[in-house]
This record gives structure tokens, C-alpha cells and sequence, in this order.
């Protein structure tokens, strides 16, 4: 008994032994060096983080404000003693400062707990004589979004998103030039996942280009792939707002904690190319990213009342007017077409020019505008109004100045042009009396006229002369050419009625080919909503939502699809179609912008445009 006892003693000896020496062979050690302590402002030091282990996990290197530590490669050894293999790994990062100062890193943590000694970096300023880090390399100030740091990584991943804009102070209804701007490591494998999203309801973004531009740039000595988008920011609100955007990304990644490769023991840090060993051993795998961009504090202001002009509309930038009109000779009571031209830069959408009014001079009519842009984001362009105007009087006349009035946002005041008189020549029409004049030739006894001394108010005198005369006293009724000429409404009565039933049979016939049509239709639209809901694809699924309503209506209102809008709908249901006038609003907006939404407000506006749809046919 005693000595099985002790077999026991020594079995659970040799366990827990087997143990702490498997433990201690798992548990991953973390060091952190820098290859130098001390750099000078624009040059960048080498951060080496080891990790040893059988399971070498990537550190968390935490952000330090002012340096910017970005990934540039990693190395990995291994050692096999007595048939225990041991590895570490070491991660390099590249250190820049962006201005002088001593930093600290802190500890750099393992997922496991494990962390690292933290290291002080001395940055002093520009050695003299030495050069300057380029201009590409350097921050624009007041013009960049992120952290403060020349660069700001996401997820860790060497990619980051900017947002620039020349100013964070505008006036509401101002437009800015913008331009949102991702960054990608040279060399890294990466495909857009959508446009920039703006998630503010304080801004605009106008519709961002499906090809945005490509380039290379440098920065933090670091060659990047740079993919630009510009367009043009609208502040829409007043108060105190933090610009943010999102820009979904797939980057491809090497998967960490694969399987060993035993061959690389045998080069180690011996300068052979083992990129094929590394393809081999180590697997790709494509990694979602959501890069992010922002701008804090950008402050709206309202446009001042103090100086406001009549003639002001609301538009805001820095405009010049003009006007031309054609033709400037004519008769009177011809059109004139006047073309009113408002160019320049800011906010188009809200340039509205109600063109000459009437007068007892010009009978006028309503404007039609047409805008052209002069780049892509629409901030410049010219405007053009277009009115057709009658004279109501001949003679030299001109067409009087016309006034126009904006706020400028750089000079801080209001603004108003004005246009220059057009000269008219307009030739007297045709009246009224000259166009009925009394017929020719002498007078005969049927068309004399009354003398200067008949009075007007004396009666005609008594005609004697006697008509002609008729053979037979037989009622007209009996003739037969009479009888014939009763049969002929008749007939064309009954040929009218034949006529009318066949066109109602294939009205009928047509309305009942319509009918199937539009619910092939609907039939079509619905199963398209369906499959792109279920690929959470929101603008598929609401250009199938839209088409929907439209087929639906279109049948019941007996016009075509395209003629079904939302004023239309407002107008024929009396202001009772809100849920169907927000479908197309969100729509547009879906559409245009590019914004996502998730499955379960997707399912809430297919469960509304049903409920709708339901609606519609009970009425």
C-alpha cells in the first residue's frame, strides 16, 4: 500500500513537471528596441518588436501623439534543440516625428498579456545645413483631417483615409471645394469597397466620380498609392459639427500564427529571397476595413441681416452677371428670348434670377434655368436663365437693368450686379382697323351705301319686286330625293354606334394587355427588391422599391411610369402619399450618394412599400 503510495507521488510529480515546462514553453516573451535613442526633426528611427514563442502573435503598438509609427516589414528565425523548436518573430516599424520634443512609447502588449519595456525617443529640430523633408511629406496646415500625426493608420493596417477642405469657418448655404483622399502602402494589395460616405446631417457632399484620380505620394519617407476623390462640401446647418467620412476597403493580408517554416531556419537572416517560402507556409486572406476621416470643430455661421438687400435669394460665393437678348429688332408683339448669365464660383443650387418682371412696357414670362459646370465637383460654372418677354409697346425701348445679389463668403459682406441696358427696336404692328377695308368698284342697288344725308335710324323702304315661283303645291316630305337625305344620318348613326363598339372592344382588349403587362412588371421589380436585399445592396433595392410605386400607380392612374414623381403623387393623392414621397426622396439620395444602409432598415422600407402597394389596391 505504502509503495503504491509513493508510485502515485511520483506520477503526479512527473505531470505537473511536464506542466510548467509546457507553459513556460508557450508563454511568449515581448522586447522593444530602437536602433537609435536620439534622431533630428524629418529623419525616422527603427522600432524592433521580437516576440519568441511557439505562437508569436502581432503586438498592439499603441499610438504616441506627434509620432507617427507606421509597419514596414517583419523577419522570423527558429531554432530546434534536442527536438524543441522555438521561433521569434520581429515586427519593424518606422518612427517619424512631426515636430521636436521627447516622446515615449509605452509598453507594447501581447494579446496573451504580455508586454514589453517603454522607450523614449529625443527628437531635436533641423540640423543645420541639413535638408528639409519634401513638400509632399509635410501636413497642409488647417487642411487635413485624422490625428496629428503626418499619418493615421487604420486598424493597424497601413492605409488611412483625409479629408481636406481650405477652411473649417463657412457661412450656411457656402460651398468648399474638397477633396477626400485614402492612402495605401506601395505594394499593398487593396480594392474600394464603395464611395466616401459623409455622416453628417450638417453637410452635403456633392455625388463623388465612380474613377476617382491615382497617384504616388510620400509620406513620412514612405511611398504611398494615393486614390483622390473631389468634390464640393455644403454647410446646411448652423452650429458646431466634427466632419466625419467612411471609406470601406478590402485589404489582402498575410495570415499570422500559420504553420512553421522549417526551412527558414536554415537561411535565417541570411539575405536569400524566401518570399516563395513565405507564399507557401504562410496563407492570403482578404481583411474588410472601414477607413475613417475627421474633421472636429468646423463651425457654421448664419448669413447676417445687417445690410441685406431686396434683390438677395440666398445665394452664397462670388458671382458676375450678365444678360443678352435676340432678337433686338422685331415687330411689336413679337417674343424675345433674354438670357440671363450668372457665373463664377459657390453655391449653384441656390442661384435663382426672377429675370425682367412685366410692366406696361414688357409682358413677361417665368424662367427656365440650365447649369453648367466648369470642373468636376460643380463648384464653378455658369448659370443661365432663360425668359421669353413680349413689348407691349413700339419704338425705341430697352431693356432696363436687372439686379442680383449675393453674400460673399471671403469679404464677409453682401453683393450686388447689375446688368446692362439692351437697346430694342420695336416697329409698330398691324392695327385693327387698317385690317378690314370696304370692297372696291362702283356701289350697285345690293350694296349702296346710305348718303351723308340719310340718317342711320330711317326706315328701309318696301321691297315690290316679286320672287320666283313654284310648280306644285305637293309637301316637301314626299320627295324623293327628301327621303333619301332623312336615310343618310340614320345610316351614319348606325355606322357611328358599329364604329364606337369596336373601338370599346379593343380599348378593352389593349387596357386588359396593359393590366398584365404592369404586373409582369411589379412581379419583376419585387423579386429584384428581394435579391437586393438580400445582398444588402441599398441602391438595387430602392431603383426596385421606386420602380415598384411607379408600375403600380402608372396602371392605376393610366399614364406611363415615367410621369409618376413625387409631385405627381402629391397632387393626385391630396397629400396623402408621404410614405411613397419619402421612398422617392431616400431614393435619390441612396442612389446619387452611394449610402448603405443595414438589412433591417432595408426590410422596414420593403415592408412599408408593401403595406403601401396593399393600400393602393383596396382603393
Amino acid at each position: 500500500m505504502k509503495a503504491r503510495f509513493h508510485w502515485l507521488m511520483m506520477i503526479g510529480a512527473f505531470i505537473a513537471v511536464v506542466a510548467m515546462t509546457s507553459a513556460s514553453a508557450s508563454a511568449s516573451q515581448i522586447t522593444a528596441t530602437l536602433d537609435s535613442q536620439s534622431i533630428a526633426l524629418g529623419d525616422s528611427a527603427q522600432l524592433t518588436v521580437t516576440v519568441t514563442g511557439s505562437d508569436a502573435a502581432e503586438p498592439d503598438v499603441p499610438a504616441v501623439k506627434g509620432l507617427e509609427i507606421a509597419p514596414a516589414g517583419q523577419s522570423s528565425s527558429f531554432e530546434s534543440i534536442n527536438g524543441q523548436i522555438s521561433s521569434s518573430v520581429s515586427f519593424l516599424y518606422q518612427v517619424t516625428a512631426d515636430r521636436a520634443g521627447v516622446f515615449t512609447i509605452p509598453a507594447i502588449q501581447l494579446p496573451d498579456g504580455s508586454s514589453s519595456q517603454s522607450l523614449t525617443l529625443r527628437v531635436s529640430k533641423t540640423a543645420p545645413g541639413a535638408a528639409a523633408p519634401p513638400l509632399s511629406t509635410l501636413p497642409a496646415p488647417n487642411m487635413q483631417s485624422g490625428n496629428e500625426s503626418d499619418t493615421a493608420d487604420a486598424n493597424g493596417e497601413p492605409a488611412f483615409l483625409r479629408v481636406i477642405v481650405p477652411k473649417q469657418q463657412l457661412y450656411i448655404g457656402e460651398v468648399v471645394p474638397v477633396q477626400v483622399k485614402a492612402y495605401f502602402r506601395a505594394g499593398m494589395a487593396a480594392s474600394l469597397n464603395g464611395l466616401p460616405t459623409l455622416n453628417s446631417d450638417a453637410f452635403t457632399l456633392n455625388k463623388l466620380d465612380d474613377k476617382p484620380d491615382q497617384s504616388q505620394e510620400t509620406v513620412g519617407g514612405l511611398p504611398y498609392t494615393v486614390v483622390t476623390w473631389s468634390s464640393a462640401l455644403s454647410a446646411v446647418k448652423t452650429g458646431d459639427y466634427d466632419l466625419h467620412l467612411e471609406l470601406p476597403v478590402v485589404v489582402t493580408v498575410r495570415e499570422k500564427g500559420g504553420r512553421v517554416d522549417p526551412f527558414k531556419q536554415f537561411f535565417g537572416d541570411s539575405g536569400v529571397d524566401d518570399s516563395a517560402f513565405d507564399d507557401f507556409f504562410g496563407g492570403m486572406t482578404e481583411k474588410p476595413l472601414t477607413l475613417q476621416a475627421d474633421l472636429s470643430n468646423v463651425k457654421v455661421s448664419s448669413l447676417p441681416t445687417m445690410d441685406r438687400p431686396t434683390s438677395f435669394d440666398g445665394a452664397v460665393g462670388n458671382f458676375e452677371v450678365s444678360a443678352e437678348a435676340s432678337p433686338t429688332k422685331l415687330t411689336e408683339g413679337d417674343p424675345i428670348t433674354l438670357r440671363l448669365h450668372v457665373s463664377g464660383q459657390g453655391n449653384f443650387d441656390r442661384v435663382d434670377f426672377h429675370g425682367l418682371a412685366t410692366s406696361a412696357a414688357w409682358k413677361s414670362y417665368s424662367t427656365r434655368a440650365q447649369f453648367e459646370p466648369a470642373d468636376s465637383a460643380g463648384y464653378a460654372g455658369t448659370k443661365t436663365f432663360e425668359q421669353a418677354v413680349i413689348p407691349l409697346k413700339s419704338g425705341q425701348q430697352e431693356i432696363p437693368v436687372m439686379r442680383f445679389s449675393y453674400f460673399d463668403p471671403d469679404t464677409h459682406r453682401y453683393v450686388t450686379r447689375e446688368t446692362t441696358p439692351i437697346p430694342i427696336d420695336i416697329a409698330p404692328g398691324i392695327s385693327a382697323s387698317s385690317a378690314v377695308a370696304p370692297p372696291a368698284g362702283p356701289a350697285t342697288s345690293s350694296t349702296r351705301l346710305p348718303s351723308a344725308n340719310t340718317s342711320m335710324t330711317d326706315l328701309a323702304p318696301n321691297k315690290v319686286e316679286t320672287g320666283s315661283f313654284i310648280s306644285t303645291l305637293r309637301p316637301l316630305i314626299f320627295a324623293p330625293w327628301f327621303m333619301v337625305m332623312q336615310g343618310v344620318p340614320v345610316t351614319a348613326l348606325i355606322a357611328g354606334l358599329l364604329l364606337h363598339r369596336r373601338q370599346k372592344r379593343l380599348s378593352q382588349d389593349l387596357e386588359r394587355t396593359r393590366n398584365r403587362s404592369a404586373k409582369a412588371a411589379i412581379r419583376e421589380q419585387l423579386a429584384a427588391m428581394g435579391q437586393a436585399l438580400a445582398a444588402n445592396s441599398a441602391p438595387a433595392f430602392f431603383i426596385a422599391a421606386r420602380h415598384v410605386v411607379q408600375e403600380q400607380l402608372a396602371e392605376r392612374w393610366k399614364i406611363s411610369a415615367m410621369q409618376v414623381t413625387a409631385v405627381e403623387i402629391n397632387r393626385r393623392l391630396n397629400g396623402d402619399g408621404d410614405d411613397l414621397r419619402n421612398l422617392f426622396a431616400v431614393a435619390d439620395d441612396v442612389v446619387y450618394s452611394g449610402r448603405r444602409m443595414p438589412a433591417t432598415e432595408l426590410q422596414h422600407w420593403k415592408d412599408t412599400v408593401m403595406h403601401q402597394l396593399k393600400n393602393l389596391e383596396e382603393r
